[in-house]
């Protein structure tokens, strides 16, 4: 993972643990896509354990290994959504806040 971003600065690198919430919404994407897709082809289409179970334990071995960068993202933006000031402070250098082009262009 970046430490920062290139274009604006942010500090993408928290503290030790910092993205352990990460872990419970990687697990909990998992468990969820594993639960909906049995009961929807073990109830809905009358298919097997014998054919479901291979391809489930499959699934819950290899998603959260693909998944683990995008639950980092996501609790990242989390964070920085509900925890306005804790964002600001990871800008890091003094620097502001960058606004969108589509801002700068409008007040122009």
């Amino acid at each position: 993972m970046e430490r920062e971003c290139s274009h604006c600065g942010f500090q993408f690198e928290r503290a030790p643990g910092y993205f352990l919430g990460s872990t419970y919404i990687n697990y909990g994407i998992t468990a969820g896509c594993t639960t909906a897709t049995y009961v929807v082809l073990h109830f809905g289409f009358r298919v097997s354990n014998q054919v479901l179970l291979p391809g489930l334990l499959a699934f819950c071995g290899i998603f959260p290994v693909v998944f683990f960068r995008y639950a980092r993202s996501l609790w990242l933006s989390l964070d920085c959504y509900f925890d306005r000031t804790g964002a600001e402070e990871a800008w890091g250098r003094g620097q502001s806040e960058p606004h969108s082009s589509f801002e700068t262009e409008t007040r122009d």
